[in-house]
């Protein structure tokens, strides 16, 4: 080998080095710009509030702006479509749930523009939202018991709304009428706050859905609270029974993580759990959460995929047993 080859390979394997050390570089001085968190749901509802206390106590931690960014459209898909489709450099993310990242490529299997454990990086649990039934007024009931009785002398006739086909609210919902042996119709709306102006008009009779988005017309007196689909009694809620407590054995959960795209560094993915779990334990932010209706849940990367893989593997069930579909 002469000196001009030998030049030209030494020349090489430096540029392969180099090559090869600027992401290591990068990894480990990430965050070094500001960071996208897209929320693919609109401003100033439950998933939104979550996002922003989470960007918060991020870009707290980190010294660099954690930008937060809505994309909602088709039950949270638009916006992590966005996040599945952007660099892999743990810069843009997306704060996904069991409807968006789950439920509705289940419901959409030739048309859904992604597959969660295929096209994302779970990075962490973030929380988990126990859900609540809330029912009309105009019923005449007070609890679980009561209205599962009435529900069942009545077959076909009661009916309850939902803030999109395929979302916690519905699932839960079916789960409830498998569990109860009860008939009640769906009735679909375009997010929760038709549904909570149809349940206080009384045009629909049962609603599930988080504390955060029906305790102002519970404490108003313009609807129900009568159960928890929880393990146990909700801090925030400590004198409202669970549905367990009525006889029906039934707990319902929705999600709440961070995903990053597919090919996201694994360095990268590391810190972001870590940090997440950081910001989680602090007691002011386990507060707010608590208030929100959202109960802080942390872990690794590994217990976040089993978690989507468990919820996923339970709402096909859901989904098949209530013959769900998108018509």
């Amino acid at each position: 080998m002469n000196r001009r080859t030998l030049l030209g390979v030494s020349l090489a394997l430096a540029a392969a080095t180099m090559a090869g050390a600027a992401p290591a570089l990068a990894q480990a001085g990430y965050p070094d710009k500001p960071v996208k968190l897209v929320i693919p749901y609109p401003p100033g509802g439950p998933t939104d509030l979550l996002g922003r206390l989470v960007a918060q106590g991020l870009s707290d931690l980190w010294g660099k702006p954690v930008v937060v960014e809505n994309k909602a459209g088709a039950s949270g898909t638009i916006g992590a479509d966005y996040v599945a489709r952007s660099e892999p450099d743990g810069y843009t993310l997306v704060l996904g749930n069991n409807a968006s990242n789950g439920t509705y490529e289940l419901l959409n299997p030739s048309t859904a523009p992604y597959i969660t454990m295929r096209d994302f990086a779970p990075v962490s649990m973030v929380a988990l939202s126990p859900q609540v039934m809330i029912i009309s007024p105009n019923l005449g009931v007070k609890d679980v018991k009561s209205f599962v009785d009435l529900a069942r002398s009545k077959p076909g006739e009661l009916n309850y709304g939902s803030s999109a086909i395929g979302s916690a609210p519905h699932l839960a919902a079916e789960m409830f009428k498998l569990a109860a042996g009860v008939d009640i119709k769906h009735i679909p709306f375009n997010g929760a706050a038709p549904v909570m102006q149809a349940v206080v008009s009384g045009t629909v009779q049962m609603y599930i859905g988080a504390p955060s988005t029906v305790m102002p017309q519970v404490d108003a007196g313009k609807a129900v609270l009568i159960g928890a689909l929880s393990a146990e009694r909700l801090p925030p809620l400590p004198d409202v029974p669970t549905f367990r407590e009525a006889g029906i054995d039934l707990v319902y959960n929705s999600w709440f993580g961070v995903l990053a795209p597919a090919k996201t560094p694994e360095p990268v993915l590391d810190k972001l759990n870590a940090d997440i779990t950081t910001v989680l334990t602090k007691d002011e932010i386990r507060k707010q959460l608590s208030d929100l209706g959202f109960v802080a849940e942390t872990g690794s990367r590994a217990d976040f995929v089993k978690a989507i893989e468990e919820e996923t593997a339970t709402t096909r069930k859901v989904i098949e047993a209530a013959h769900i579909e998108v018509k």
